[in-house]
């Protein structure tokens, strides 16, 4: 039995309702059809063009920025530089630097110390990155790194999944930091593709630990903090590769070894511009604290001494 609301549509010839049937369904495609040219409309404005070709050697520029070391003794970790990654997509208007950061800057020593201190990978647009260093007058240099187009991407792709999954780490310096984190994700993007390493002298016949202490020379603390928290790991470290855990030291690196015969890195400019910083090594190290601590004791047994001998 029908109801009042479909009473007239019961009543209908069957040939009456096939033609609106026809109709309500040409009627629908319609909508359909307007629908799906809204949204591919929508994605060219956007610039979402299925004819791109992604594959140029500038879809994707992928630079190895460097920041010159700090003077500023609460900045335990930019005592060392620091290394990020530049990706940028001009097709798309895209500039973002992929890098490795601690929670926070004061308190660092006492927290990496400890153990506490956390780190993650983050994506910010360059402007807004590189104006903290504007401000505190850090240089910031940047070098090409000359991939593939396939490969340039891919590491895009990897650089995001690590923003997504790499937070709240506890910080590694020596097995997880800046600068070697950086030489395996590009390796990973190159694969198969390998970098034909060409080696400087140091990395072939100095530890890890020497080519540490030359880069802390004039930090003694720091470099203290290093032997405490890292030491074992850093007698472990014996190829070339593992050695590589200093900013510069990856300049250096890269600037000499190929890629499918092209050098690996080629000078950009500085988006930073600053006068380096030269660190004056300190008056009181820990080697000066020792002597005194020694001292204090000798002087302490001299006093007991003589005090016996007195009574």
């Amino acid at each position: 039995m029908c109801s009042k609301a479909y009473g007239i549509f019961c009543t209908m010839p069957m040939k009456q309702i096939r033609i609106y049937g026809l109709l309500l369904l040409l009627l629908m495609s319609m909508m359909a059809w307007g629908q799906e040219m809204s949204v591919a409309e929508r994605n060219a404005a956007q610039g979402f063009n299925d004819t791109i070709d992604r594959l140029v050697p500038d879809f994707v520029l992928v630079s190895l920025c460097i920041a010159d070391p700090t003077d500023q003794s609460q900045d335990y970790l930019g005592m060392t530089g620091h290394s990020f990654l530049r990706l940028q997509c001009p097709t798309f208007g895209l500039d973002y630097c992929f890098s490795y950061e601690s929670e926070r800057i004061k308190g660092q020593m006492w927290d990496y110390l400890t153990g506490k201190l956390k780190m993650g990978m983050y994506a910010v647009p360059t402007d807004e990155y590189i104006e903290d260093y504007r401000v505190w007058g850090r240089a910031v240099h940047e070098y090409r790194i000359n991939m593939p187009a396939d490969a340039e991407q891919r590491l895009w792709e990897q650089m995001d999944n690590h923003m997504m999954t790499e937070k709240d780490m506890q910080m590694n310096l020596i097995k997880f930091g800046c600068t070697n984190t950086i030489l395996r994700y590009v390796e990973k993007a190159l694969s198969p593709t390998q970098i034909k390493y060409n080696w400087p002298e140091k990395f072939l016949t100095k530890s890890a630990m020497e080519i540490t202490e030359e880069h802390l020379k004039n930090y003694p603390w720091t470099l203290l903090g290093f032997r405490i928290t890292a030491g074992r790991s850093l007698l472990q470290m014996q190829s070339p590769k593992q050695k590589i855990i200093f900013p510069p030291d990856l300049v250096e690196v890269w600037s000499q070894s190929t890629l499918n015969g092209e050098p690996v890195l080629s000078y950009v400019g500085d988006i930073v511009e600053a006068d380096p910083v030269v660190a004056k090594a300190p008056w009181f190290t820990p080697q000066l604290c020792g002597v005194l601590f020694l001292i204090i004791i000798a002087g302490g047994i001299i006093w007991a001494i003589i005090r016996k001998l007195r009574s």
